[in-house]
C-alpha cells in the first residue's frame, strides 16, 4: 500500500516527512519516475496547473499524484552533486527550488553488470533523500510538491521493494529512459509495461521509446516479479510534442481503455 512503502522508506525518522505523513489523511497517490537523473519536469506537466492549461481529452478524468518517487543509479558523482544549491533548475519561465532536505535510511540494493553500465561507481549508491520542492512557473504559478530520490537501479528497486511491499504506484513515468543513449544503462524500461497492472497504476506517461534490450532480458530473468502481461488496451489522453520533454519523441499520457 501507498502509505506503509512511504513508512517504511522514512524509517524511524523524526522529520520534515514524518510530519507530511501525519497531516495525510487518504493514502498518497504516488508518482514513480525511474531514470530521473536531474530531471524535475513531472513537477510540472503532472501537476492540476498544468492540466488547466493543457486540459486532456475532453472525455478523461485525470488524476494528479501527491508525492513523487525518483529513482536512477546516478553514477555520475556524489548524491548531492546537483543539491548542491538550492535551486534545481532555472530557465526565463520556471525555477524548481529545495526548501528542505532530509536524509532516509540508506537502501541495499544491488548494480548488476548486465543491468548498469557502471556498476563500481557507487558514488550515490543506497542513498535516500526527502525533498520539498518549491516550483515557481510564470505560466503555472507557485505550488510545493514533496519528492523522494532513491539513488537506487530502477530494476532492482521495483522487484524488491515496490512489488515486493505490494506499493500503489498511480503514475509511472517512462521519459527518456536511456538504454545506451548515454544514461549508463542497458536496458530500455520495455520491462515496465509487465509491472503497470501490478503497481495498481492510472496513468502512464511514456516516450514510448523502447525495444527489447540486453538489460530488459537480464532484469526479467534476475527479478521474475517483473515479468507479467502489459495491460491489453490503453487510452490517450494527452500528447506533448518531442522536444518539450522527451528528446526521444512525443510523450503521451495513457490510462486503461
Amino acid at each position: 500500500m501507498s502509505m506503509e512503502l512511504l513508512k517504511y522508506l522514512n524509517g524511524k525518522n523524526n522529520g520534515y516527512f514524518k510530519r507530511y505523513l501525519d497531516g495525510l489523511k487518504d493514502d498518497p497517490l504516488i508518482a514513480w519516475y525511474p531514470s530521473a537523473n536531474e530531471d524535475f519536469h513531472p513537477l510540472l506537466y503532472l501537476s492540476p496547473a498544468y492540466s488547466k492549461y493543457d486540459p486532456p481529452k475532453k472525455d478523461a478524468k485525470e488524476v494528479f499524484p501527491d508525492i513523487f518517487l525518483f529513482t536512477d543509479y546516478y553514477p555520475w558523482g556524489n548524491f548531492s552533486s546537483f543539491l548542491d544549491s538550492p535551486t534545481i533548475y532555472q530557465d526565463k519561465k520556471t525555477i524548481v527550488s529545495v526548501n528542505a532536505i532530509e536524509e532516509f535510511p540508506s537502501l541495499t540494493l544491488p548494480l548488476d553488470t548486465s543491468i548498469v553500465d557502471f556498476p563500481k561507481r557507487k558514488f550515490a549508491t543506497g542513498k535516500v533523500v526527502y525533498l520539498e520542492v518549491k516550483i515557481k512557473s510564470n505560466i503555472l504559478g507557485e505550488y510545493n510538491y514533496p519528492v523522494i530520490y532513491i539513488f537506487a537501479e530502477n530494476e532492482a528497486f521495483c522487484s524488491k521493494i515496490l512489488l515486493a511491499k505490494n506499493g500503489k504506484i498511480s503514475h509511472v513515468i517512462h521519459v527518456r529512459y536511456g538504454g545506451g543513449l548515454g544514461g549508463g544503462g542497458r536496458a530500455s524500461g520495455i520491462w515496465i509495461l509487465g509491472v503497470l497492472k501490478k503497481l495498481h497504476y492510472k496513468v502512464f506517461v511514456t516516450d514510448e521509446h523502447y525495444a527489447m534490450q540486453d538489460g530488459d532480458k537480464s532484469a526479467m530473468e534476475l527479478y521474475r516479479n517483473l515479468v507479467g502481461n502489459p495491460p491489453s488496451e490503453m487510452k490517450e489522453i494527452r500528447v506533448l510534442e518531442s522536444k518539450k520533454w522527451s528528446d526521444y519523441g512525443d510523450v503521451k499520457w495513457l490510462i486503461l481503455k
